[in-house]
């Protein structure tokens, strides 16, 4: 039956020993097994298999920076209505050494279909100065939960969180239809040209707002979803060719001189198109050279090709999946088990070619799949249904439901640590998916997955 493995080998590969062994641990269908530790397995001479694992440690690849889920108006006003109790047990599922140890974010700047109500920091039509800016309404909900979470995680590790900052949409009055949506087309959903430097201020003043709560970002994404065009929830239209002339004569003048640590992310899409991009975008030096690299989302399917292809465009930028999720999961204490080996495919598929981190949506949802303001707040219109996340809660009963892939998740995040490399994995058979790592203690990871 379906299966996920984790094998940790606990010394070099390369080392000869007199007893090597390795440490599984199993998460299975039909079973009790959720990242369970199922014991240490002796390698003999007659060890019988049917399937080969062979790791080579030589043979390496990208560097790994984390794993992490996005910090939504939603996931915050959800974790605000639990009681003191299962709010720390989300904070310790998710943060803690014993639960996922998630190590990095996505915060959206503004709201995103997943808010209580669309905002911007300052609605005061044609503020070109911004002298109205505030984030003061994340202070109720988002900046609580960020804090809570970098507290959880600071009483185990110094090792900071890696935050990745992405907009939905400008202030309406700084876009071509004065709509936070994209409420005709694509074509009319764009920035006013008066208005492009002011949206890359707007962008730093956030950054600095958050740096100021001592929520510090790693990076920022230049748009989420460049293409969708929403018509239902906040959107801003670019193609490669716009998104690179705003990053080369706003955004990345702007933020080299206001914040040169934080990275900027091109593209922030589906796989189908982001070799399109990176070729546009990196293929201009002055824009290129503001650029850390490009995100990635999910929605299109699998095409591990076109990262292959984006990696190879240049290699010295990176590739981060920053968005993931799965249609809501109406029955959340009987969830899909296929959602769960979807997690695992993408993820073995993604990193097998150059992903350095994965980013889930939105980390806490009720049992209804939102709140979301972009659809019916029964949540069962056709347009929009809510989503899925890792952890479902019922705030009537102060119940949570983590999900299958929650569980999945955990064979990654739990032993693929910052810093990890990529190693060489080949299979006997294509019945298996897996990728290896060596982690920064010379542990060796093997994270195998069988659908059969």
């Amino acid at each position: 039956h379906s299966t996920m493995f984790l094998i940790l080998f606990l010394v070099p590969l390369s080392v000869s020993l007199q007893n090597p062994s390795v440490t599984l641990y199993q998460t299975a269908k039909d079973t009790q097994d959720r990242v369970t530790l199922k014991g240490t397995i002796p390698f003999e001479k007659d060890f019988k298999i049917n399937a080969s694992i062979s790791i080579n440690r030589s043979s390496t690849y990208q560097e790994m920076l984390g794993f992490g889920g996005a910090f939504t108006e939603s996931s915050a006003y959800v974790w605000s209505n639990l009681n003191a109790t299962v709010r720390q047990r989300v904070l310790d599922l998710y943060f803690s050494e014993t639960g996922l140890q998630y190590s990095m974010g996505r915060i959206p700047i503004g709201s995103c279909d997943f808010a209580l109500s669309t905002y911007s920091y300052d609605d005061v039509r044609d503020d070109a100065g911004l002298t109205h800016f505030s984030v003061s309404r994340d202070d109720k909900w988002r900046v609580p939960f960020i804090r809570a979470a970098m507290e959880t995680r600071s009483n185990w590790t110094t090792v900071p969180f890696k935050f990745v900052a992405s907009p939905w949409s400008p202030p309406a009055w700084m876009k071509t239809n004065d709509n936070s949506k994209c409420i005709t087309s694509c074509f009319d959903c764009g920035l006013k040209a008066e208005y492009r430097g002011t949206y890359a201020n707007y962008t730093s003043m956030f950054l600095a707002a958050f740096r100021e709560r001592d929520i510090p970002m790693w990076g920022v994404t230049v748009q989420n979803e460049p293409e969708a065009c929403p018509l239902v929830y906040e959107g801003l239209h670019f193609n490669a060719e716009t998104e690179r002339d705003f990053v080369k004569e706003h955004l990345g003048p702007r933020l080299s001189v206001d914040h040169p640590d934080v990275k900027i992310l091109a593209y922030d899409h589906n796989k189908d198109h982001v070799a399109k991009w990176a070729k546009v975008i990196y293929g201009d030096e002055n824009a290129s050279k503001y650029v850390w690299g490009v995100g990635v989302h999910w929605y299109t399917g699998d095409e591990f090709e076109n990262l292959n292809l984006t990696h190879y465009l240049d290699p010295t930028k990176g590739i981060l999946a920053t968005e993931s999720t799965v249609a809501r999961e109406k029955h959340p204490k009987t969830p899909l088990w296929e959602n769960g080996e979807h997690y695992a495919h993408d993820m073995i598929g993604d990193f097998n070619n150059w992903v350095v981190g994965f980013i889930d949506w939105n980390l806490l949802l009720d049992i209804y799949g939102g709140p979301d303001h972009a659809g019916p707040d029964e949540c069962e219109g056709m347009i929009k249904c809510g989503s899925d996340g890792m952890i479902l809660a019922d705030n009537t009963t102060q119940t949570i439901y983590p999900q299958t892939f929650y569980y999945y998740m955990g064979h990654f995040s739990k032993f693929v640590l910052p810093g990890s490399v990529r190693v060489n994995v080949t299979l006997s058979t294509a019945a298996l998916e897996s990728t290896a790592f060596a982690t920064p203690d010379s542990t060796t990871v093997a994270i195998v997955l069988n659908r059969q």
